[in-house]
């Protein structure tokens, strides 16, 4: 049973999305560098409301950091098992052995 037109993929378009995917992740990590400064909070005051809110802010920030790092990292090795999948798919595509 010829079983070609079961799977069928394009490596070329599959590098071309997964080089989109990684240039995502490039960017995302450029603003949140970029923004990082704008997004800490200094108190407006010395009162404990306005070091409360300021401290609040910063736990959100560093919280956000921290799953957004975890995401990227995701998304990073998303992209990798890709790019190894379909290196391993074309090798096998031309009798290579995987």
């Amino acid at each position: 049973m010829d079983n070609s037109d079961i799977f069928s993929i394009r490596p070329g378009e599959v590098n071309d999305a997964n080089g989109q995917l990684a240039q995502l992740a490039d960017r995302v990590r450029r603003v949140l560098d970029a923004e990082a400064l704008n997004l800490t909070v200094e108190p407006s005051a010395r009162d404990e409301v306005s070091q409360r809110v300021a401290s609040t802010l910063n736990d959100v920030h560093t919280s956000f950091t921290k799953a957004s790092d975890r995401g990227l990292r995701q998304i990073q090795d998303v992209a990798g098992n890709v790019r190894t999948h379909t290196d391993r798919v074309v090798a096998a595509d031309e009798g290579q052995a995987v």
